[in-house]
């Protein structure tokens, strides 16, 4: 900005600035000259009237200047409105002086306040401050000299001397305050335009940052396609180079012979794509000029193509090439521009479409067109056709293969023969690229690589192209049609054959073989593939993720092999699907991609593959992971099987067990019955076998009661409250002794320093842990293989401040080491003859609930088993 473009806008705000202070000083006027009537009346009181009368003339004057301020002049003539208020003010402060004494009136002290507010708050220039100031000291000083009227010389000396200090002060301020204003507001400016430059610059930062991100993606998505469009031709050259080494099956080897050709073509194409832009970015790429003829070029590559196009029902036309004279060309970039876009054109062209070829000579130019009948270039897109890594179904999924390299090479080697490429497409009905190249071509340097000050990064990359390729990169490449056009057909015929192999009786697999399903789009991979699986397993197969998670639905495989960038629906895509179907959620996936490192890994795991393997790969190795992966969901099948049967037999148990309490409880009640009965007529026999009854279906009601409680699957719920630990222990065992003394077998109970310990017991539960603790006990006498002669069953007591031990303990035979970690589980029976195996696992969850602890060994003395329990003591 200039020098008067900031005076401008200085001057705009300091009208505006000024305007208002000339309002506000204009009210302060017309509310403070009112209150100096008092002073008035002090000075001369009976002149009071004619006070009012002269000072209604300043309010007068500052009201009409205060509403000339608020009008559509205000602004624009601000600083004069502020210079009509002074002299308003200033020449009814003179009449005063002249009415209250004339050289010596006190009342020349309102010049100074009027003077001052003038130039303090009114932001007026220097001159017209100095131009006011000159003027009122001239009113005040010139009538008292002209008609020598001064009184007091030394009085009106001193009144001078005041008003001209005030004067110098006053007008300086207006000069030092004028200054302060324009420097802040040209600070203020400058900072307000570095913030918006600031802000345009962070715009455009903000803009580069956004197009450095989107580059950044594309490039991401170029090095992963250029990753896929070399790992997958080396994985079909790699693979079956090995199986033919290790001695190949009975199949021909001619089709994977020609497969690992035709791969090794694509590769070469890409690697030479690849490194043609390397030297394109460093100026090694130059023409080497030669006669030769476009037409003839153009034929040559048109009849190379035609096989290609007859495989799709393509028609393909050519016309013009007889009018070409010969050029000076460089043939093999020539070749290059045209390969390019003749295959574009026949990949994009659906099959039974039509692509022609046109060509003819203007002025200094000779120029060619390929038009397509494919589906046509989006409109928003024309113009990144020919950028680098771009492509027109640029997506992971998209429907053909390629770097995005082809057409802006198109573009490198046009623009290095100094000619022109351009574009028209439509939607639905094709697309029409265009080539003119000069027929007395110069092939210019470019500039951006020649410059003094190019990139420091083009540097170090040219002195590495240059290092690993040195003279080499000049030389042209021999390059054959077959690589040429190594891209327009992706298969070889491979899958064909392997179609024909894997059909015939004898090789292929037997009708229970579990089922595999391989989605890859690229076919002659997918054959391959297949052709190593067919005899072990059903394989069937689809070309992209969406038409394999059709499949999957219909075939319900036990594995799939998927690759992950496909056409339509990628692998992570169709994987997530899979996922999400309650049929095929279990399926196992091994995900097999170009895609390598870490990040990768995790985000094929992430979505539910169940293994992920990177091209290329050895198909030992997808063998034994598809091996692995079929073991493991066997397996898992397996297992599920087993917890359903395990599930539905509790199931059924719990409901037998609990419809046979019903009829367990009334024979228990008519045995009781019938025992009273038998006491009462002293029938002794009767009553023995009646007890005998009733002690077999205590033993069952307990069995039952064990069966119901595992089969709950929970903790037991405890109805606990505190009691006394040795009367309860007493009261429960005296019933337990009446029955063992019947069975010779004797229960000795003995207690130490625990006859006023209480403990929390649900009563129920506990008499049940005594019985089975003690059932425990003398099932153990009665399966053991040694006579014993006295049987005892002791359970002893001791109790300290915080716990309580119950110690049970028999002299049987013990309990064999071997089983001494498993007595505690469901069904372990520790080889007795009768019991289900539940009682000492539903003693221990008792036991737990109780928040106690308990514990199995053997007794050193006699060898019989000991059961130690310890329950903590409620505290009173």
């Amino acid at each position: 900005m200039t020098k008067s473009d900031l005076l401008n806008k200085y001057k705009i705000e300091t009208l505006d600035r000024c305007n208002r202070m000339v309002r506000f000083a204009c009210i302060f006027v017309m509310f403070g000259n009112p209150l100096f009537l008092f002073l008035d009346y002090f000075q001369t009181s009976y002149e009071l009237s004619k006070f009012i009368f002269v000072r209604s003339f300043m309010s007068i004057g500052v009201i009409v200047v205060y509403f000339f301020a608020r009008s559509k002049y205000g602004i624009k003539y601000a600083m004069w409105l502020g210079v009509a208020a002074f002299f308003v003010c200033s020449t009814v402060i003179l009449v005063l002086v002249h009415m209250t004494g004339g050289s010596s009136s006190p009342y020349y002290a309102g010049l100074l306040i009027i003077l001052f507010a003038l130039c303090i708050w009114i932001p007026i220039t220097f001159e017209l401050g100095l131009f006011c100031a000159i003027s009122m000291y001239m009113m005040y000083v010139l009538p008292f000299l002209i008609t020598n009227s001064i009184t007091d010389w030394p009085v009106f000396l001193n009144n001078n001397y005041f008003i001209i200090v005030i004067f110098f002060l006053s007008v300086s301020s207006l000069k030092f305050y004028n200054d302060i204003r324009f420097n802040e507001f040209k600070a203020r400016y400058e900072i307000q335009k570095s913030n918006e430059e600031l802000r345009k610059v962070t715009r455009e930062l903000e803009a580069s940052n956004k197009k450095l991100l989107e580059l950044d993606q594309i490039k991401m998505r170029f090095f992963a396609n250029v990753s896929h469009e070399l790992r997958t031709p080396l994985t079909l050259i790699i693979g079956p180079l090995e199986q033919l080494i290790q001695g190949w099956n009975d199949m021909d080897p001619v089709p994977m012979l020609r497969a690992m050709e035709a791969n090794a073509h694509r590769l070469l194409r890409q690697v030479n794509t690849i490194l043609d832009f390397a030297k394109a970015d460093v100026g090694m790429l130059t023409c080497q000029y030669v006669e030769g003829n476009l037409g003839d070029i153009l034929s040559k590559l048109v009849q190379a193509s035609i096989p290609y196009a007859e495989k799709r029902n393509i028609e393909m036309t050519i016309s013009g090439t007889d009018e070409i004279p010969d050029t000076a060309i460089d043939i093999e970039k020539v070749e290059t521009i045209a390969v390019n876009l003749i295959s574009n054109a026949l990949k994009f062209t659906s099959d039974n479409g039509k692509v022609s070829i046109c060509a003819g000579k203007e002025k200094e130019i000779v120029w060619f067109e390929v038009q397509d009948t494919g589906m046509g270039i989006p409109e928003d897109k024309i113009g990144q056709v020919f950028e680098r890594f771009h492509q027109i179904d640029d997506q992971h999924s998209r429907k053909n293969e390629g770097t995005g390299l082809g057409l802006a090479m198109v573009r490198e080697l046009t623009l290095l023969h100094g000619g022109t490429v351009d574009v028209r497409s439509e939607i639905g009905k094709g697309s029409v690229f265009r080539v003119e190249l000069p027929m007395k071509p110069l092939s210019p340097e470019s500039d951006r690589r020649k410059t003094p000050g190019r990139r420091k990064i083009d540097k170090i990359v040219e002195k590495r192209i240059e290092a690993l390729m040195g003279k080499e990169g000049q030389k042209p490449s021999k390059i054959d049609q077959k690589t040429l056009f190594a891209d327009i057909d992706r298969g070889s015929g491979l899958g064909d054959n392997v179609a024909t192999e894997y059909k015939g009786p004898k090789k292929s697999a037997p009708p229970d073989a579990q089922k595999i399903l391989v989605v890859e789009d690229n076919p002659d991979l997918r054959a391959f593939i297949i052709s190593n699986l067919f005899e072990t397993y059903v394989v069937e197969q689809a070309e992209n993720g969406r038409e394999g998670l059709d499949m999957a639905r219909r075939f319900d495989p036990d594995l799939i092999v998927s690759d992950v960038m496909m056409p339509e629906m990628d692998g992570y895509e169709m994987c997530r699907e899979i996922r999400k179907d309650p049929y095929l959620f279990d399926v196992p996936v091994i995900l097999v991609t170009a895609k390598t490192g870490v990040s990768a890994l995790e985000e094929g795991l992430e979505i539910g593959a169940n293994d992920y393997i990177p091209k290329p790969f050895e198909m030992r190795e997808l063998k034994a992971r598809i091996a692995a992966q079929l073991k493991n969901r066997y397996l898992e099948k397996r297992i599920t099987e087993r917890d359903t049967r395990l599930a539905a037999i509790g199931q059924m148990t719990s409901a037998i067990v609990h419809d046979l309490k019903t009829p367990l409880n009334t024979v228990i009640g008519f045995s009781e019955i019938a025992l009273q009965d038998a006491q009462t007529v002293q029938e002794q026999n009767i009553s023995r076998n009646l007890e005998l009854v009733m002690e077999s279906c205590s033993r069952l009601n307990r069995m039952i009661i064990e069966i119901l409680d595992f089969a709950k699957g929970f903790a037991p719920r405890l109805n606990a409250e505190p009691v006394l630990l040795v009367p309860f222990l007493e009261t429960t065992l005296t019933v337990h002794k009446k029955r063992l003394i019947q069975q010779e077998i004797s229960l000795v109970s003995e207690h130490v320093d625990c006859d006023d310990v209480q403990v929390s017991f649900d009563l129920e539960k506990m008499n049940r842990v005594i019985e089975n603790l003690i059932m425990n006990s003398k099932d153990a006498f009665f399966n053991s293989n040694n006579e014993i002669a006295e049987k005892i069953i002791r359970v002893e007591t001791k109790c300290d401040k915080s716990r309580a031990m119950v110690r049970f303990s028999d002299n049987g035979p013990g309990i064999p080491e071997e089983i001494k970690a498993s007595i505690f589980e469901p069904f372990s029976t520790t080889g007795k003859k009768t019991g289900v195996g539940l009682g000492l696992s539903t003693v221990r969850n008792i036991v737990t609930a109780h928040s106690g602890t308990i514990d199995v060994k053997n007794d050193q003395h006699t060898g019989g088993a000991v059961f130690e329990l310890k329950f903590p003591v409620v505290q009173t």
